[in-house]
């Protein structure tokens, strides 16, 4: 039954819908790289006072496999799993990383087929399908026994992943969205460094100033990118992805076209290269090769800038207004569990740890995202100064937008990417390829 309750909920995931990053999308890691991260990770002690859980742990065991998408977090992981073996050593946790674009095939066929992870991550646009699938368990019980409180986490991403009135996860991190920029190339430019209060327009001409007539630098990076990309310029646009009651398309407003043009006007202008080579080098490896000047990247993306040679080099700004107008797209990864683990006390415990402030505070001092749990946030700008992340805390207070999403956004999004790529690669107009997207994505919405 649950499998046909999975497939009825249209549960094929879209590959290439965009980057989510969310949410922690580290494009850059190959394949090999990946695998070569996974690792199995047990080790024991006493101590480690944290709010976590409550009492000993030695009682209960088990064996977790936790399945994750970003192997720049892998060393993160690893410190939470030392910690929480220290209250829990009889739970052995085997770490799972996988690449964007494995990750969700791993998913859907180990819930169709029985072998998924006991603990995986989770995303806003996939939530409901999961939930609705059969394949999650709520959690309301254990959280009603756990010094945990929903209170503590941002309202809008708690309720993200409660559904059908029932809670599936909390949020372990949070991201929003900033202009990463070289400041070498810049220097070397003699062009200022850009400001918080900075516009579109001055975005457009200082990567016009930045690109070089060989080719060897441009300015920015304008790929077809969903939550790094035009998500956040169709709201500060005026636009809408997705109508407020998830019922038709915003694809046929002036204001969302307007959005989205912008990026096309930036290829068009010669200041970007062009979108077949951002996908066959994806922006985030030629930003840090040195080609871009500036790149729209989450903040998740500092985890993987401390990795690399470019990290002295790089600073970060908040988005360029339009208009008048800010807007970035907020989101949060979830930690959910099988409904059929095994060990449910154990995988339970897991998750239990990864909300609470130690998991916290780890993700803070070691930049792996933005910390969900209330009170850690600000030690994550803290533990790096060298760079202006508090304009991520910012724009999530004061400017945040929540990344849109329905019962069937896989469907529509797919709808989304092979109409606007189109326009991307400057085969169609904006107008023709909102149009035909507005119609199928009203009859995705129709049938949820």
């Amino acid at each position: 039954m649950r499998v046909k309750q999975l497939m009825a909920f249209g549960l094929a995931i879209v590959l290439e819908a965009g980057s989510l990053t969310g949410c922690g999308n580290s494009n850059a890691t190959s394949k090999e790289d990946s695998s070569a991260k996974s690792a199995v990770t047990e080790s024991g002690g006493e101590g480690a006072s944290q709010g976590d859980a409550a009492g000993p742990g030695e009682d209960i065991a088990g064996e977790i496999r936790y399945a994750f998408w970003d192997a720049a977090q892998q060393s993160y992981l690893e410190k939470c799993v030392e910690e929480f073996n220290k209250l829990y050593p009889n739970i052995k946790i085997t770490l799972e990383p996988s690449v964007w674009d494995e990750y969700w095939t791993k998913l859907e066929a180990g819930a169709t087929g029985g072998s998924i992870a006991d603990v995986f991550w989770m995303n806003g646009p996939n939530i409901t399908k999961y939930a609705k699938g059969d394949i999650l368990l709520p959690i309301d019980d254990l959280l009603a026994g756990s010094d945990l409180d929903k209170s503590n986490y941002p309202e809008g991403l708690v309720s993200l992943y409660h559904i059908d009135g029932k809670q599936y996860a909390l949020p372990k991190d949070f991201d929003t969205v900033g202009v990463w920029y070289n400041k070498q190339i810049f220097d070397e430019a003699g062009v200022p460094y850009p400001s918080d209060d900075w516009t579109w327009e001055d975005m457009v001409d200082i990567a016009k100033q930045l690109t070089k007539a060989d080719g060897s630098v441009y300015g920015i990076g304008a790929p077809y990118d969903t939550q790094v990309g035009i998500y956040n310029t169709i709201y500060a646009s005026g636009g809408e992805i997705i109508s407020a009651d998830k019922k038709s398309s915003g694809y046929d407003k002036p204001e969302t076209q307007a959005g989205v043009q912008c990026w096309i006007d930036l290829q068009e202008a010669g200041v970007s290269p062009s979108a077949a080579s951002l996908v066959e080098t994806m922006a985030n490896v030629q930003f840090l090769s040195g080609r871009l000047a500036m790149y729209w990247g989450g903040s998740w993306f500092l985890a993987q800038l401390l990795d690399s040679d470019l990290k002295d080099q790089v600073d970060v700004v908040e988005l360029p207004s339009i208009n008048g107008k800010k807007a970035t797209v907020i989101h949060g990864l979830g930690n959910c569990i099988y409904k059929e683990t095994k060990y449910p006390e154990a995988a339970w415990k897991w998750v239990e740890f990864l909300a609470g402030e130690t998991a916290n505070k780890l993700s803070a001092e070691t930049g792996a995202a933005i910390p969900a749990l209330k009170g850690t946030a600000q030690a994550w700008v803290e533990k790096n100064p060298g760079y202006n992340l508090q304009s991520f805390i910012k724009s999530s207070e004061e400017y945040s937008y929540a990344y849109p999403a329905s019962a069937n956004t896989a469907e529509w999004e797919q709808y989304q990417a092979d109409n606007l790529k189109k326009a991307f690669n400057l085969e169609i107009s904006v107008q023709e390829a909102c149009e035909t997207l507005t119609e199928q994505m009203n009859e995705v919405l129709a049938n949820e």
